[in-house]
């Protein structure tokens, strides 16, 4: 696991990303914003869930 730490109103970006076939898709960008929250710009076909929704279904 990778922990970082950010400032509010910065971002991470996760480059060379692909698909199942192995096409590159756009980069992941991770915002961090003041209020606690996150926003994620990704690929429409990157699947994105929150743990526990994902953990309901176990």
């Amino acid at each position: 696991m990778l922990i970082l730490t950010r400032k509010t109103n910065t971002s991470v970006i996760i480059t060379n990303v692909y698909d199942e076939n192995g096409k590159p898709l756009k980069d992941i960008e991770i915002n961090i914003y003041a209020d606690n929250r996150i926003g994620i710009d990704a690929d429409s076909s990157v699947d994105i869930y929150r743990s526990e929704i994902l953990q309901l279904g176990e």
